[in-house]
């Protein structure tokens, strides 16, 4: 088994600015997120890293898409959203979670709240609606196989499904179990026991987090709540290893990190973003996101956040990736809104931070402003724009340090091109917290 290795935080960065990574350590060369990506030179340790400056908005006029559809919540509604017309419709009712098969055609969607929430499937145009379970389970992290032949998610014995907090993550995961379902049979097929399924691009790997396995001193919560690792498997449950794993010892040393969760696969199945949470430094709960081979175990730093890593999705062509973290346990006492932010950022270049205890780096820079209150987002499928979910009234000239308010009120969809700052508004209301999809 393999431990990751972390690194002490600088106190003070801004969530979701890059973390380094001792140039005095070894490290691979920098991991593409796409093929294209894998002819990066090695990159000297000994010598200053080369810079790439991050993109900042443009002063002229933002290019608005304008095609394909809009999937969110609204009033607890599935609904499409028309990006040429803005116009919605219904696609399924009392929705608390859905995820669209990889051709769009037909969706898979969670029916009610917690333990009363139940799998079901629906065709895209809204017909065909067909549950799939009855029991006493939380579900949640719904992922389809590449060729639409079933999916896979988390099924936990514990009556909620939030996952917004360390530990709210633990709560579930830890009774939690691996599900796979194929269409053409029935049967429900336990892979193991965690939460957050990934299914590799190529259909041949499930990436997950294990059960957190240990109780933390640094923890409110009594139960097991750290010490786990990122398990991968093939589609048959077999060969099975551990890339990555969490050994921080009590309560919670920053070198080794306390539950590692959430992986995300790359474009072309060889590589990993694992979320790494390290514990609370300065009254800030502080994330690590990492780049992981998935046959060496090899790894580099990209990036760190506050509060709790709550979605991370590559573009469509892999050069870019948005990240979405929520800080509810945030030292201002902010609630809501307040406690979001999104960043896009891109994978191609390297940071350079001087710090007293050395000289450090990072993969990797932003591309554009981060966008404080920015809640889940989609891509676009040519990955030139995205949907964000954004509060009521939004308006980019609100301070970031200011109380917004409206913790629970309904926001909207707004249009952001890469590099710009959203600039369409095309849809209201939409559920605070909602996931988005954008099919073509």
């Amino acid at each position: 088994m393999r431990h990751l290795l972390l690194f002490w935080v600088v106190l003070g960065l801004a969530a979701c600015a890059a973390l380094p990574v001792p140039t005095t350590q070894p490290s691979a060369t920098p991991a593409a997120l796409v093929p294209t990506l894998n002819t990066t030179p090695d990159i000297d340790p000994t010598e200053p890293a080369p810079t790439t400056q991050p993109v900042t908005p443009t002063s002229g006029a933002q290019t608005v898409p304008t095609g394909g559809e809009i999937l969110a919540l609204s009033g607890g509604d599935l609904v499409g959203v028309s990006v040429a017309d803005q116009s919605r419709r219904t696609i399924l009712s009392g929705v608390a979670d859905f995820v669209a098969a990889p051709d769009g055609q037909r969706i898979a969607a969670i029916r009610g709240l917690g333990a009363a929430g139940e799998l079901w499937t629906v065709s895209r145009d809204g017909t065909a609606a067909q549950q799939h379970t009855d029991d006493q389970r939380s579900l949640a992290g719904i992922v389809w196989l590449p060729d639409n032949s079933g999916i896979v998610y988390a099924a936990s014995t514990t009556d909620s499904t939030d996952r917004s907090s360390w530990l709210a993550w633990a709560a579930f995961c830890r009774q939690s179990t691996i599900i796979k379902r194929v269409w053409d049979d029935p049967r429900e097929i336990p892979m193991g026991e965690g939460c957050d399924p990934a299914v590799s691009p190529d259909g041949k790997r499930i990436a997950y987090a294990t059960r957190p396995t240990r109780s933390d001193t640094s923890a409110a919560d009594p139960g097991e709540t750290a010490g786990n690792t990122i398990h991968l498997i093939n589609l048959a449950g077999q060969n099975g290893w551990d890339p990555v794993s969490a050994t921080g010892a009590e309560p919670g040393q920053p070198g080794q990190g306390l539950v590692v969760y959430g992986p995300v696969w790359s474009r072309d199945s060889r590589q990993l973003m694992v979320s790494v949470f390290i514990g609370n430094r300065v009254e800030t709960d502080i994330n690590l996101l990492t780049l992981v081979d998935a046959s060496t175990a090899a790894q580099l730093l990209l990036g760190t956040s506050a509060g709790w890593n709550r979605a991370v999705t590559p573009s469509p062509d892999g050069l870019t990736y948005s990240i979405t973290a929520q800080n509810t346990g945030n030292a201002r006492g902010s609630m809501g809104w307040d406690t979001w932010q999104t960043t896009i950022m891109d994978v191609a270049g390297t940071r350079e931070m001087y710090l007293p205890d050395g000289t450090y780096t990072a993969t990797g820079n932003p591309v554009g402003e981060t966008l404080v209150r920015g809640q889940f987002a989609a891509w676009q499928p040519d990955g030139q724009a995205l949907a964000v979910v954004l509060p009521p009234d939004w308006d980019p000239a609100i301070a970031p340090n200011e109380e917004y308010g409206r913790v629970d009120e309904p926001g909207a969809l707004w249009l952001w091109s890469v590099g710009g700052i959203p600039s369409a508004q095309t849809s209201a209301p939409i559920d605070a917290g909602s996931p988005v999809q954008w099919l073509p």
